[in-house]
């Protein structure tokens, strides 16, 4: 426990500056939270890395209809910008009546663990049993995954995943299948590698598909793969089991045989929008560029299949800070309400692409004719009950940090595949302290 307070400490010092930074860039409301105004306003902090044009609707949107029904409540906004886990981490480490420090705050569900070592969150799980009828309506895959050690520790505020984005047109010219939006149907591993080379020898100045390197990114689409070729999901993968090097063997196949490059954002779908590759793995947040995108024609279908369809589960929870004041709590947990409530559910992941986290919005009429009108949602829909989740221990952080020199090892280094997964595994043994 003194370890990981100590480090939280030192990451308060060393990245205080990112925070006065991202205050600065900031597109939403930045100014710093007081216990309450001088109408008796209860003020919190909201850090968030919704893309900008979900933001903004977001805040013009959906705010001003939570401020109809908490009028007592403000929430002062602040977009962080890229996802960073270490950002939050510092901003965590002031003293919980600092007026900088964030309330409530929207991130990956694998930094629970560390959370909950270091005492920072509010009961949760209290909450939720305190208003059944709420809980009872989260779709239970996402309160499984809001929980840690039997004990719901967040609110799922949306739910994703990555899928294959194609240039059908490419695709069409290498006289190449569209694959099925199917998961238990679509293409193979071996169908997926053939279409790869056929449509790089089809297409000039064009790859088939964009692997992701020196992020944490490569470690997230590394859990579809892994999944797809057998690996135990169960909990941590187990990084040296034949299925993990198949999966990375796989991928560094394609660079070897030249139907593949690399990116080290691999986020950023601008090489697939400028035709430099015809597949990349992306998620749906990106639907308000692509539901006007027409510079060529595509779809989105899942991931190839191996021994089973696998993708890698994603969506960000609403974490809910310890707070100064009662006042603020139940501001924080009105908010909480808020989000899980059908009119945010269905409007905000509309506008952004995600997919609802509760049983109600997800069968509403409103939101299934959306999905009709935009077909190319269901390889992300479809693909949604064979996700595979990052384990939310308090030591992911140390091993996602640790996988990406192996990754980049192997893919750009043309290390062996087997040794240097070895050398991880037995890295990741010793971060957990076997």
């Amino acid at each position: 426990m003194f370890r990981k307070q100590l480090t939280w400490a030192v990451l308060a010092l060393l990245i205080a500056i990112l925070i006065s930074l991202s205050a600065c860039s900031s597109g939403a409301s930045n100014e710093s939270a007081t216990t309450e105004d001088a109408g008796g306003t209860a003020v919190i902090n909201l850090w968030h890395t919704i893309p900008p044009e979900t933001e903004t609707y977001f805040v013009n949107e959906l705010m001003p209809k939570f401020y109809e029904k908490y009028p007592n409540c403000q929430i002062n906004i602040r977009n962080l910008g890229v996802e960073d886990a270490s950002i939050i981490r510092t901003g965590l480490a002031l003293p919980v009546n600092d007026a900088t420090r964030p309330h409530i705050w929207w991130l990956a569900s694998s930094e629970t663990g560390a959370y909950v070592e270091a005492d920072v969150l509010a009961d949760v799980d209290g909450w939720l049993n305190e208003n059944p009828d709420i809980k009872a309506n989260i779709i239970p895959a996402l309160l499984e995954l809001s929980s840690y050690e039997g004990k719901a520790r967040s609110l799922p505020w949306m739910t994703n995943n990555t899928a294959m984005w194609i240039n059908t047109d490419a695709f069409e010219k290498a006289g190449v299948p569209i694959p099925s939006q199917d998961p238990a149907t679509t293409w193979t591993w071996a169908e997926f590698a053939d279409a790869m080379q056929k449509i790089t020898e089809a297409n000039e100045g064009m790859k088939g598909f964009l692997v992701s390197i020196n992020t944490g990114w490569d470690f997230w689409t590394y859990h579809a793969w892994y999944g797809a070729a057998g690996g135990d999901v169960s909990g941590l993968a187990v990084l040296d089991s034949p299925a993990s090097i198949k999966s990375v063997q796989f991928q560094k196949d394609l660079l070897d045989g030249g139907y593949a490059t690399t990116t080290p954002t691999g986020w950023d779908a601008a090489p697939w929008y400028a035709g430099q590759v015809a597949v990349m793995a992306n998620g749906p947040w990106n639907f308000p560029t692509l539901s006007t995108f027409e510079d060529f024609n595509f779809t989105v279908v899942p991931y190839p299949r191996d021994a089973k369809p696998a993708t890698n589960l994603g969506g960000n929870q609403l974490f809910i800070g310890k707070t100064p004041t009662p006042a603020q709590e139940a501001c924080a947990f009105a908010f909480g309400g808020y989000v899980l409530s059908d009119e945010f559910q269905i409007a905000f992941n509309i506008q952004s692409g995600n997919l609802p986290v509760t049983t109600s919005a997800a069968n509403s009429e409103e939101y299934k004719a959306h999905l009709a009108k935009y077909p190319f949602l269901a390889g992300f829909v479809n693909q949604t009950p064979y996700g595979v989740t990052r384990p939310p221990i308090p030591e992911f952080r140390d091993i996602e940090t640790a996988f990406t020199p192996a990754w980049d090892d192997v893919m750009l280094k043309d290390a062996d595949v087997a040794q240097r997964f070895a050398q991880l595994q037995a890295e990741v043994n010793n971060i957990l302290g076997k």
